[in-house]
C-alpha cells in the first residue's frame, strides 16, 4: 500500500484524501488547528497539527509520523496565512525540508496559473512565467526552489480556476453590475479532474515536472456565467466588453499528451 501525506487538508485536501483512501491509499494530513484536527480525525483521516510561522509548530512525534509516507502533497495557498510572502516561502520551504529528512521519495506542489500574467496569448507550460503581483510571484519563486531539488520526484501542477464542491465564481457575480472583460474566455477546472490528476502524478513518480490543470473548452465570462446564473435560476450578472480586454488562455493538455490524463470536465458548463 502506498502511502500519502496531505499539508493542508482544506477545500481541495479533504476530497482528495477521501478520494486516495477510496482507492486504497494509506492517507495522512494535517491541520493547523487542534479543533481542525479532531474534526479531520471523525471523518476517518488521520490527522496531526502543523501550523507554519514560518517555522514548523507541531509536535515531533506526530512530525515522525506524518511524514513517513512515501510521497507528500503540499497544498497550502498564501491567501491562508498572515504572515507576509518572504514568510510564507520560509514555510513551504520548512516542510520540504522536514519532509526530506524522513525520506519522503515524492514531492507534489500545487501552484496556480495566476503566475502567468493577465494579458493576451496561450499559455502551456513552455512559456516562462512572469508573476505580477506579490501572490504570484512567491509561487512563482517557490517553484523555482523546489524543482532545484535534485535527488527526490518533484512534481508543480498549476491550477486554473478552482470549482466544485459549492464553490464556483458566478455566485459572486451574481450580485455585481458592470462586470469587466466580458469578452475574455474562462479558463476553470473542477475538483474532481484536480484530485484525479494529483492521483496520476502519484501514480508515476518522474523526477522534475511541470503540469497545467485547465479544461480544454474556453467560453466568454459571458456567455459562460449567464448560461450557469440561468441553470441556477440567479441573478444574471450584467457584463462589459471591451476590445482591450486580455484573450488569456492556459493550456492544460501536456499531462494528457504525457500521462493519458482525461478530462471529465472539459467544457466549464458541465461543472454547474
Amino acid at each position: 500500500m502506498k502511502s500519502v501525506a496531505i499539508v493542508g487538508l482544506g477545500w481541495l485536501g479533504v476530497p482528495l484524501a477521501k478520494h486516495l483512501q477510496h482507492l486504497g491509499w494509506e492517507v495522512k494530513g494535517s491541520k493547523r488547528t487542534h479543533e481542525g484536527v479532531e474534526q479531520m480525525r471523525l471523518f476517518g483521516i488521520e490527522t496531526y497539527h502543523l501550523e507554519l510561522t514560518p517555522e514548523i509548530n507541531a509536535d515531533p512525534d506526530d512530525l515522525t509520523l506524518l511524514f513517513s509516507v512515501d510521497a507528500l502533497v503540499i497544498n497550502i495557498p498564501p491567501s491562508q496565512y498572515f504572515f507576509d510572502m518572504t514568510q510564507y516561502i520560509l514555510g513551504i520551504e520548512n516542510v520540504l525540508n522536514e519532509a526530506l529528512l524522513h525520506g519522503v521519495q515524492q514531492v507534489i506542489f500545487i501552484s496556480s496559473t495566476s503566475v502567468f500574467p493577465e494579458v493576451s496569448g496561450q499559455f502551456d507550460e513552455s512559456i516562462l512565467p512572469q508573476p505580477t503581483s506579490l501572490t504570484a510571484k512567491g509561487l512563482y519563486e517557490i517553484e523555482q526552489r523546489l524543482l532545484a531539488c535534485q535527488h527526490i520526484h518533484m512534481d508543480i501542477i498549476r491550477f486554473a480556476g478552482l470549482v466544485g464542491e459549492g464553490r464556483h465564481p458566478v455566485h459572486t457575480l451574481s450580485k455585481r453590475e458592470n462586470v469587466v472583460g466580458g469578452n475574455q474566455p474562462v479558463n476553470l477546472v473542477h475538483l474532481d479532474d484536480c484530485a484525479r490528476a494529483i492521483q496520476l502524478l502519484l501514480e508515476t513518480p518522474s523526477f522534475q515536472r511541470v503540469y497545467h490543470l485547465s479544461a480544454p473548452i474556453h467560453p466568454t465570462k459571458q456567455d459562460y456565467y449567464t448560461y450557469c446564473a440561468e441553470k441556477l435560476g440567479i441573478n444574471v450578472p450584467h457584463f462589459i466588453s471591451s476590445d482591450q480586454a486580455p484573450q488569456r488562455i492556459i493550456l492544460g493538455d501536456k499531462i494528457c499528451h504525457e500521462l493519458g490524463f482525461v478530462y471529465q470536465y472539459p467544457d466549464p458548463k458541465m461543472m454547474i
